[in-house]
């Protein structure tokens, strides 16, 4: 299927989002706390608005996920689902690897994702089949298929460092060659286009993850939950160039 239209009404609507987040960038931010105690601005919620009506307007028909305004159930099987902003601690103390993040989920599949870094001036894409570009460049994962050869970023073993799998994951760290602390998805971005060798996020939400889901498969990468499931719903992501996917999940998954 074609997912051009899609892809283009995405890109259009996270590049409108990343301008509303530039010029927040020159004001006073009005932060607030959510109820999980984490940040959110009045510039995570016009980005929301601003997408959420433009997709409804274009799209109907589809269902919508977005971190500030939740769930609406969808007609077709289809949901957009959005990070309005992503990483707005970053954006608070203006640290560029802020984003804005859109994706589409057709049947349980990542089918078009968008990952918009304003202030980086870049933008990763992809749709179903169509492949993955960063700035409209074709992109591509790494070669590399040694562990200890690896660069990669981990995420999510700090405030999960008690608990078994966080364990788990520090001591693998300790096998890669090196290990960035890059934040969510500049990284994932990294990965898809061969910076990085993989990404492991303990700790991460459909609308943090789905759109680099779509955008490291098209660039020839494979993702998972830390359990092997091929999913974005259950709580923690890796994203690989695929040839290190199974070794990373040998020494993270609850059997290890």
């Amino acid at each position: 299927m074609d997912y051009s239209k899609e892809l283009s009404v995405a890109l259009e609507l996270a590049r409108r989002a990343g301008e509303i987040q530039l010029a927040g960038q020159k004001g006073k931010l009005d932060v607030e706390r959510k109820a999980d105690d984490s940040p959110v601005t009045g510039v995570d919620r016009a980005c929301e608005e601003l997408i959420l009506s433009g997709l409804h307007d274009t799209f109907p028909d589809d269902g919508f996920l977005g971190e500030e305004t939740g769930t609406r159930e969808g007609k077709n099987g289809r949901t957009w689902i959005v990070d309005p902003l992503d990483g707005t601690r970053p954006f608070i103390r203006g640290i560029p690897t802020y984003a804005c993040l859109i994706s589409l989920e057709a049947k349980d599949e990542q089918v078009v994702g968008v990952i918009h870094l304003p202030a980086l001036r870049e933008t990763y894409s992809a749709s179903l089949g169509a492949g993955a570009f960063l700035n409209n460049q074709p992109i591509c994962v790494s070669d590399t298929r040694e562990l200890n050869r690896a660069t990669g970023s981990a995420l999510g073993h700090v405030e999960r460092q008690k608990e078994a799998v966080g364990q788990r994951l520090l001591t693998t760290m300790s096998e890669w060659d090196y290990a960035y602390g890059f934040m969510d998805n500049y990284s994932y971005g990294c990965v898809a286009a061969g910076r990085l060798d993989f990404s492991v996020n303990l700790l991460d939400q459909p609308y943090d993850c789905a759109a680099a889901a779509c955008i490291v498969s098209e660039a020839g990468g494979t993702y998972s939950d830390i359990e092997g499931n091929r999913s974005v719903h259950n709580g923690s992501i890796i994203l690989s160039n695929g040839h290190l996917h199974e070794a990373i999940l040998a020494r993270v998954r609850s059997d290890a």
